[in-house]
């Protein structure tokens, strides 16, 4: 075979390599493999080594997605911490609302909320940072009414925190105005109907009370009590919140919201409490 022409083709080899061109790199290795075997040459070909110098096929986008579907994220906003699979956290965040029972106060965002919630939805199959991404836009959307949540619930609590300091102060006057009854039927010769009566009103008063500060006292309730609140705490809650929601926006005093609520909480007890006498 010529020399010239076996020259040639290592000399385009090396072009062919350097310049990238892979596919006429590849053309060219067909060459001198054709010249090797016609000249019986001892040349040993590194095709591996060339193969991995051809960078490796792009991963296509969508088998990205599918790669990052299955990782777990955690999201932390407020005091509410989200953690799963995109599809799972959505479910956690859009239901959000209805666990809380503000649903019905969204209802006139609801424009706005509907395409980030398909904004939301459309990003769970790529996850990572663009879903995070999107949930944050969601709950950001929602952050007057979630700070409202937090104020509610501690609002509930000052509330329960009052009628259980009020109802130690009632018991011991209560208690005092009974024994001054008591000691003076007790120190007089002759006995006034009229004390004899408040005396028994006042025994039925008391005892009748006890019950209700002994309630209040076994149940300890703790602010998480009212943020995971069930049964009637759930229905005090749910029952008063656009009353709570307007005062909150109107800026009306804190003393003043605590002073509503601790009434329709003293109403859940008295409700339990038919007997009491105040």
């Amino acid at each position: 075979m010529n020399e010239d022409y076996v020259r040639g083709i290592r000399l385009t080899n090396n072009y062919a390599e350097a310049s990238k061109d892979f596919k006429f790199f590849r053309y060219i290795l067909d060459q001198e493999r054709a010249i090797a075997n016609k000249l019986n040459s001892n040349i040993i070909f590194d095709l591996k080594k060339k193969k991995d110098s051809i960078p490796k096929k792009r991963i296509k986008k969508s088998q990205k997605l599918i790669n990052k579907k299955n990782d777990s994220l955690e999201i932390k906003y407020r005091i509410y911490y989200f953690i799963g699979l995109p599809k799972e956290i959505t479910d956690q965040i859009i239901t959000l609302p209805k666990r809380e029972g503000f649903e019905r106060l969204l209802r006139q965002q609801e424009p706005i909320l509907h395409p980030l919630k398909e904004a939301l939805i459309n990003a769970e199959d790529i996850g990572g940072s663009i879903y995070k991404e999107a949930a944050v836009d969601y709950l950001v959307q929602m952050d007057n009414h979630l700070k409202f949540i937090e104020f509610y619930n501690e609002r509930l609590y000052d509330a329960y925190l009052k009628l259980v300091a009020e109802a130690k102060q009632l018991d011991r006057s209560i208690e005092e105005e009974y024994t001054t009854v008591y000691g003076k039927i007790n120190s007089s010769k002759i006995k006034d109907p009229i004390d004899e009566e408040k005396l028994i009103v006042l025994e039925k008063k008391y005892s009748s009370h006890k019950k209700l500060l002994k309630t209040l006292l076994q149940w300890d309730l703790k602010l998480e009590d009212f943020r995971k609140s069930t049964n009637d705490f759930k229905i005090l809650k749910d029952s008063n919140i656009v009353e709570a929601f307007e005062m909150y926006q109107n800026k009306i005093p804190k003393k003043e919201v605590i002073h509503f609520l601790e009434i329709k909480l003293a109403d859940v007890f008295h409700d339990t409490f038919t007997s009491v006498i105040y």
